[in-house]
């Protein structure tokens, strides 16, 4: 076949774009008004993932005029789709997911939320972990910290002290060819972050839970902090032992207020605060985490105790109110999915066998 001099350069400009892709970062996305400075600051994120090698989908569930707005803010920078919505599931990010992964066009892939924020080193290292595991399950760490932030940054320290994969991450990697033959995760349920991962667990996939791979995540304003509290204690609904602790913290602190007085209340309060900063300092010291936790916001784990416990009976409230928890137009009344324990078998097996990192 003949080709003209300017189809020849076009043709090993296309080739230079497709040696330089490494990745493809799927980013499910969904807004109810458009926001300049989130667009801006996002732009400019894209533009850091395309220079590092990234292919990025931006999967994009907005209504119809935010897509819109969405898509010439983004006009050139990333693939912007529609979710498509015949994958059926009631949490419309898991449809976002499919959609993404059947568009992806490499066969390393990084699912994040929207406040993940990734550097070019921190990809390369989990790109070259992609070649050695199937699927990548890194550690999150807060920047900035405002004051909820420094309790997030405390739950995140008493989960690495107290999981053997450590805090659960708004992100992951995997090979496309894994997922595709694993098939659909449970699309249903509120905790689909973790849900992926065990359902890649029970399907013998080999995970690398590199609990010493941190990668940034933005603290949420602290009005969708605040909206974000009874979710998260609802996704723990399925673990009964832990919901049923937070359950009992009240009326523990009462009845022993009520046997002992003042003495009591105070005793029940320090007991609780020396034993959650004591977990929270000792998954600071896990690894390397030390480096990208404060050691004050360990002495916030006391107050995310408090705030988990009212946000546990606030959760409650939903469960007896509605049958669920309101996750956009529909109520969810599953936190956990079908794969959590039995994926958490599998992975505590892994663990086990020294895959994680």
């Amino acid at each position: 076949m003949y080709l003209e001099a300017s189809d020849l350069v076009a043709a090993r400009d296309l080739k230079e774009d497709e040696t330089m892709l490494t990745c493809s970062y799927l980013l499910p996305f969904r807004r109810t008004c458009f926001s300049v400075e989130e667009s801006a600051e996002l732009l400019s994120y894209f533009e850091t993932l395309a220079r590092a090698g990234c292919e990025i989908v931006l999967i994009d569930g907005s209504p119809a005029k935010i897509f819109e707005q969405n898509a010439l803010a983004f006009d050139g920078t990333c693939r912007h789709v529609r979710v498509d919505r015949r994958f059926g599931y009631l949490n419309d990010k898991v449809n976002g997911v499919h959609t993404g992964i059947e568009l992806a066009t490499c066969e390393k892939v990084i699912l994040a939320d929207d406040d993940i924020r990734y550097t070019p080193e921190v990809l390369r290292t989990l790109g070259d972990l992609l070649d050695d595991y199937e699927v990548v399950r890194p550690q999150n760490f807060l920047r900035p910290l405002p004051w909820w932030a420094r309790l997030e940054s405390a739950r995140m320290l008493i989960n690495r002290a107290t999981l053997r994969a450590a805090d659960y991450p708004g992100t992951c990697a995997f090979r496309r060819t894994t997922i595709l033959e694993a098939g659909h995760y449970d699309g249903d349920v509120l905790f689909d972050n973790e849900e992926i991962i065990r359902h890649f667990a029970q399907h013998g996939c080999t995970i690398a839970y590199a609990t010493d791979l941190f990668v940034k995540k933005r603290p949420p304003a602290f009005r969708k902090w605040i909206e974000q509290r009874p979710r998260q204690a609802y996704e723990d609904f399925g673990l009964r032992t832990k919901t049923a602790l937070f359950f009992a913290l009240i009326p523990v602190v009462v009845l022993m207020t009520l046997m002992f007085g003042v003495p009591g209340f105070v005793a029940c309060l320090l007991a609780l605060s020396f034993l959650s900063i004591f977990f929270a300092i000792a998954g600071r010291a896990r690894g390397r985490a030390r480096q990208f936790f404060p050691l004050a916001c360990c002495f916030f784990a006391p107050f995310w105790i408090v705030e988990r416990t009212l946000s546990t009976y606030w959760a409650l409230y939903w469960r007896l109110t509605y049958g669920g928890y309101p996750f956009g137009a529909r109520v969810l009344s599953r936190g956990i999915g079908r794969a959590w324990f039995s994926g958490g078998r599998a992975a505590s097996r892994q663990i086990r066998q020294g895959q994680n990192l």
